[in-house]
């Protein structure tokens, strides 16, 4: 996935984002310049696969550090950010208590 980013970068719309949904393992880090959002999330269903709040706190602190990259934190999917198994619905999209659905400011393109 990181590989495409560069490719995306080049692209003329309106808004860039990457959606990293579900977000599987640490993405370490994402060069961010010129992306003008993130959506993650959990992955949901009974065979879901556990995501790490460190993770996606790794993602928002890289879009904090950013020129303009918008979070949007969709849920935490099948497990919680406590470790327990439940609906996606009951656990939320919470990130240390407080929702994160930030959009972007769509840019203008060239006609």
């Amino acid at each position: 996935m990181k590989g495409r980013i560069d490719y995306l970068k080049k692209l003329d719309a309106p808004v860039r984002f990457l959606s990293c949904e579900p977000l599987l393992e640490d993405l370490g880090t994402l060069d961010l310049s010129d992306i003008d959002w993130v959506i993650v999330g959990g992955e949901s269903g009974n065979r879901a696969r556990k995501v790490e709040k460190d993770w996606i706190l790794n993602i928002k602190s890289q879009c904090d550090a950013s020129t303009g990259t918008a979070l949007f934190f969709k849920q935490w999917g099948t497990w919680s950010a406590d470790g327990v198994k439940r609906s996606a619905k009951e656990n939320g999209c919470l990130l240390d208590g407080k929702e994160y659905h930030a959009y972007p400011t769509p840019r203008k393109i060239k006609p």
